[in-house]
């Protein structure tokens, strides 16, 4: 299923400043990444970055607040943005379990995206400081699905359904990602996702179980 299939249209700034901010962004990951395998996340300063993408060390930080930052860069920003656009767009009369698989469906990660993604979960690997950001960007996919299942049954944010949804969702993602970069990347990670989440949500009905409150 692609975004077109539930009606998501995300829309893309299409400005020249718009573009050349996404493109000095993208620089700044490519020059990170590639800097981070050569010579070790601990080794790599800001200021190699900067040079490296051909910018004032005072642009980088214009984009990221750290190194650590910069790891998971444009992959989850990007994620979160169209993660939101999507559930906002899924068909009001859908069960909000079934609109949460179909826009995780929608939102699988491409080609160009599992590349980054192999590489920076292999940084974290070899740096377990790095996990903390992770965990970080986890907790804020999750709030986005709590929030929209929430809001489409009219629960409070609190109430166990939304919680055991998000929680759903986002597990199945880490799970993947995780059972996938331990096989090297091989196999489709999507399907990983996709059994996860059966998976994960096999006891959760499609409505409310749970009393508000």
């Amino acid at each position: 299923m692609t975004t077109s299939e539930i009606g998501v249209s995300v829309e893309l700034p299409t400005s020249r400043r718009e573009r050349k901010k996404q493109e000095t962004r993208a620089a700044l990951e490519r020059a990170a990444l590639r800097l981070f395998a050569e010579k070790g996340y601990e080794h790599t300063t800001v200021e190699e970055i900067a040079e490296t993408a051909d910018v004032a060390v005072r642009t980088f930080f214009r984009y990221f607040s750290s190194k650590q930052h910069v790891l998971f860069g444009d992959v989850a920003h990007q994620r979160i943005n169209h993660l939101r656009a999507a559930l906002a767009a899924s068909p009001p009369d859908e069960s909000p379990l079934l609109a949460v698989g179909a826009v995780l469906d929608a939102l699988d990660f491409d080609q160009d995206e599992q590349v980054q993604i192999i590489t920076r979960l292999r940084l974290m690997d070899r740096q377990p400081s790095l996990t903390g950001m992770y965990l970080l960007l986890n907790n804020e996919l999750r709030q986005v699905f709590q929030d929209f299942v929430a809001e489409r049954t009219g629960l409070p944010a609190t109430d166990p359904y939304p919680l055991l949804v998000a929680t759903a969702a986002v597990s199945s993602w880490d799970v993947a990602l995780q059972a996938w970069s331990a096989g090297d990347g091989t196999g489709s990670l999507a399907a990983l996702r996709r059994r996860a989440f059966a998976a994960l949500t096999a006891g959760i009905p499609a409505e409310p179980p749970f009393p508000s409150g």
